[in-house]
Order: C-alpha cells, then structure tokens, then sequence
C-alpha cells in the first residue's frame, strides 16, 4: 500500500492505520460526511460529531500531535462524551490519502494556518487540487480566514501574502484558480464579530465571545472544473443559509 493510500489515524494517543473496511462502513452508514481541513485541535471537529451523530466528521491535519486531546475524549463512551463518528487523519490535503477521495459531502477550512493558509491564498495548485479529490460533486467549501492577520504586526510567516478580501478574490486571480479546480465560487463576503454567532457557532466559540475579529468567509461548490455552476448550487439554494454552516450544539 503506498503513502498516498494509507489513511493514518488516532486511536487516542497512538496513530494506527484505519482498515478499509471500517472506513468504508462508516461511510455507508452516514447520512453526511463532513471534512474538516486543517482541523488543528479538531475541537470543532468534535462539536459537530456530537451535534451530528449521524454525521461522519473527519478531520485532517498533518500535525498529529495537536489532536491528541480531543482524540482522547472522543474515544470515550457516548455516554461520557465520547464521538465514535469523529476520525481524525493525520495528512496534509496537499496529499490527501486516496482513501479520502470523493467522501466529503461538505469541505471546512476554519481559521487556517501555515501551508494551508498560503494554498488558499495564493490558489496554490496542490491545496486547491486535495480539496477537490476530496469532496463529492455538488459539495460546497466552506473557508473562513480572519482578517486580524494582516494587522499589524504582521506575523513573519504570513508577510508576502497578500490580503484576502472580496475583491482581491476576482482581481488577484484566485476565483479563476479555484475554478480551474473544479471550485466555483457562489459567496465571498467580510463577517463582523456581531455576526459570527448567525453564521457560524463554530466561528464564534473559536474567536471567544470578546472578539472583534473581522473573517473572510468564502464559499464555493465542488463542480466539472471550467465548467459552469448548475442552477441547484447558487448561493441561495445550496445550503440552507448562504453559509452552508450546520447548527452546532452547545
């Protein structure tokens, strides 16, 4: 089985190869496959799989380590807080394991970081291309970027990436990048913090109730790349908001 195939995954605090079988069940017995990209802590990841038990929630991300926590509790009983639907994968998009390939009905990007952040950004062909292989046909991507980043002091990480705002999204090329990847945008607009609430719970828990960030929400659906988006995938009909973004429980 080559790198690209395995799907690398934590048992609480050990990472352990998940067979195909118990993936491929899981899967078939989901009535919504979400996958968070760059799920860092995978927090969220677990709100949504406890919110969602019929939901399978993924989360991916290539640092491992910082899942450890919430790997832990999700391996508890339900009872005791436990999500036997939350699988969280150790990769980076940009070499999604086959194994991934097509599962997700919807794609989350939330606060990313580091490669992922720059892919996004800059339309990267590698990041673009792993969120793509992941998703369905129809599935909409959810990205969301606080603007505070490009405040200063700039982080030195992130100094020669441009600001992503509405509209350097048309003017830098990125829209036609994410097109090309069979990306087409139907949202992209600047959230205030008095709003993260109506759009998205998951935003606000991650920011805290005293934050005064600004977040760029983009969102797009997965379609044939240079292809145009069917009448059923604008942005009113696509989701049950413009978001997209499910209700979180408490």
């Amino acid at each position: 089985m080559n790198t690209a195939s395995r799907l690398k995954v934590l048992a609480g605090k050990k990472l352990t190869d998940l067979a195909p079988a118990e993936l491929a069940a899981a899967l078939a017995a989901a009535e919504h496959v979400l996958v968070d990209v760059g799920t860092g802590d995978a927090r969220t990841a677990y709100r949504q799989a406890v919110a969602h038990p019929g939901w399978l929630v993924i989360g991916v991300d290539p640092a491992w380590q910082r899942m450890t926590e919430t790997a832990v509790r999700a391996a508890r009983k339900p009872a005791k807080g436990g999500a036997p639907n939350l699988v969280l994968v150790n990769a980076a998009i940009e070499a999604a394991p086959t194994a991934l390939h097509g599962v997700a009905d919807e794609v989350t990007v939330l606060m990313p970081w580091g490669k992922l952040l720059r892919g996004v950004v800059l339309g990267e062909d590698d990041v673009l291309a792993g969120l793509r292989a992941v998703a369905k046909d129809g599935a909409p991507l959810e990205v969301s970027i606080g603007t505070s980043i490009w405040r200063d002091p700039v982080p030195l990480e992130i100094r020669d990436l441009p600001e992503l705002t509405p509209d350097s999204v048309k003017s830098t090329g990125l829209a036609d990048r994410l097109a090309a990847f069979g990306w087409q945008i139907v949202d992209v607009r600047l959230v205030p913090h008095t709003e993260l609430e109506t759009i998205s719970s998951s935003w606000a828990r991650r920011l805290g109730s005293g934050a005064t960030e600004t977040v760029l929400h983009l969102r797009a659906v997965a379609v044939d790349p240079g292809g145009p988006v069917r009448p059923d995938q604008t942005a009113d009909e696509t989701g049950d908001d413009a978001t997209g973004e499910p209700e979180r429980g408490a």
